[in-house]
């Protein structure tokens, strides 16, 4: 029997018909029919069950992703088979991978390889070759457009442009501020307010050298002032650091106990290793603080740096504790900034129970050799030649710029600094002593620092042999710089 398809093709009675189907297929229900125990008929619709009840894409989503992370985490960072946290950058990656190449890319490092680029990158090995270790992350597929930049703008702290000469704009002009942290900031301002060039600068130094009869350098501000209030700072953060750290004596008002600690005007005790890892600590501290206002030592690369922290943080600190030892009217103490003595007699102030110690008469040879030499080349000078705070910041400065080798490019910007400074301190003597006896003065005071030169070498050979200069023990940035 032939069938013609065409009878069923737009065909309105079989359209009709097949609708009739569709209660059945749109509903959610159908009709049961049973029979009962009497063997009658009966009907009852029953409810299909609804299937967004048992179907959520977000869950579903959700279950496939913490599948795929455990699936990763068992298998291990890609990178180098850690412990897998996340796949944040394209590839199943430990944090330490994930760090390392987010700062590899977005400082847009370079690295090389000294192994021909076939370092195998494993938990134990991943910080040998940084090249390798980057190459494996690209490899694994970790993306560097999948790192998010949050802020590539920077601080919002509002900055004024360096100058040309030598200080830092960075500080404060606020004398009053209280450090609530203890944080030193400097206050520097800057060096020209018309902000000349270097061109202006040296024209500038010309006409002061010329002109011998003026008694003041004529400009707008000076470096050395700005400087001496960087001392103070400096000097009266040392006493706020040490003078809540020894105990209040017994029977005396404890406000006049730290009145007295503050000022300087208390009772001296022996120094302890404590104190001279302290006082070494601070000294490389404030050292850098007052290299960083100089814009060539800014620019100077970290080793550099270093290197000339390891004597001037000595000048540094030999300077600070002369001035000190040079205001008592013992001559036989060497004082530290915290108002700490060191004394040529080892055993003075030593408790009796070290003074019974097997290593101690070694010690008490060679401990007096510092003080000695400390208060020969520095201390009694000082004394002597009544030593201000002022010429202590210009014997500072010029230590530091004595480094020239050092500098490089910036040697002739150096030079132009230093004669800056000299002007200056010349103008300072002529005010203080007078212009006849100023150049007298003046040279009195920079021959201090071949004295302080030899002192250093001094407290180099107290750092093998002592107790006290010990460096092996003394915290991480006091041997970082000084046995580099």
């Amino acid at each position: 029997m032939d069938v013609d398809v065409n009878n069923y093709y737009n065909n309105p009675d079989f359209d009709t018909e097949f609708h009739n189907f569709d209660p059945y297929l749109n509903d959610s229900h159908y009709d049961y029919y049973y029979y009962d125990e009497n063997n009658s008929r009966g009907q009852q619709k029953l409810q299909l069950p609804d299937l967004n009840s048992y179907y959520d894409p977000d869950r579903v989503k959700t279950e496939i992703n913490e599948m795929d992370y455990c699936e990763n985490k068992s298998m291990g960072c890609s990178v180098c088979g850690d412990r897998v946290n996340g796949s944040r950058y394209g590839a199943p990656a430990c944090l330490g991978c994930i760090v390392f190449f987010r700062r590899a890319i977005t400082k847009e490092a370079k690295y090389k390889c000294l192994k021909g680029e076939t370092c195998q990158i494993t938990h134990e090995s991943r910080c040998i070759c940084r090249y390798c270790r980057l190459k494996k992350c690209l490899l694994v597929g970790m993306k560097p457009d999948a790192i998010q930049r949050r802020d590539i703008m920077g601080p919002r702290k509002r900055r004024a442009p360096r100058d040309d000469g030598s200080l830092s704009p960075t500080g404060s002009k606020d004398n009053s501020s209280d450090n609530e942290n203890g944080d030193v900031r400097s206050e520097i301002v800057k060096l020209r307010k018309d902000r000349s060039s270097l061109n202006d600068l040296d024209g500038h130094l010309g006409r002061a050298s010329s002109s011998r009869n003026s008694v003041t350098t004529p400009v707008v501000d000076r470096i050395m002032d700005n400087l001496i209030r960087l001392q103070e700072q400096q000097r009266s953060y040392h006493m706020q650091y040490f003078c809540m750290g020894e105990p209040f004596s017994r029977g005396v008002d404890m406000f006049e106990d730290i009145k007295k600690r503050i000022s300087g005007s208390g009772s001296v005790r022996r120094a302890r290793k404590g104190d001279v890892n302290t006082m070494i600590r601070l000294g490389i501290l404030d050292a850098a603080q007052w290299a960083n206002q100089f814009v060539p030592f800014r620019n100077l690369p970290l080793i550099t740096k270093k290197s000339i922290l390891t004597e001037f943080s000595f000048a540094f600190m030999l300077i600070d504790q002369g001035y000190l030892t040079a205001q008592r009217h013992d001559d036989d103490l060497w004082i530290l900034q915290n108002n700490t003595y060191m004394n040529a007699d080892y055993y003075r102030g030593l408790p009796e129970e070290d003074a019974q110690l097997k290593e101690v008469p070694t010690k008490a040879k060679l401990h007096p050799m510092f003080v000695q030499d400390a208060l020969f080349s520095i201390g009694e000078p000082m004394k002597t030649n009544q030593i201000d705070l002022y010429e202590c910041a210009v014997l500072k400065t010029i230590l530091l710029l004595g480094h020239k080798n050092f500098f490089g490019d910036h040697r002739e910007m150096v030079n132009k600094i230093q004669a800056r400074i000299l002007l200056e301190f010349m103008d300072y003597c002529k005010s203080k002593v007078g212009s006849a006896l100023a150049p007298e003065r003046m040279g009195m005071v920079l021959l201090q620092t071949a004295s302080i030169r030899c002192t250093i070498k001094s407290v180099y050979n107290q750092t093998r042999v002592s107790d006290l200069f010990n460096l092996m023990t003394f915290d991480s940035l006091v041997r970082d710089v000084l046995l580099t």
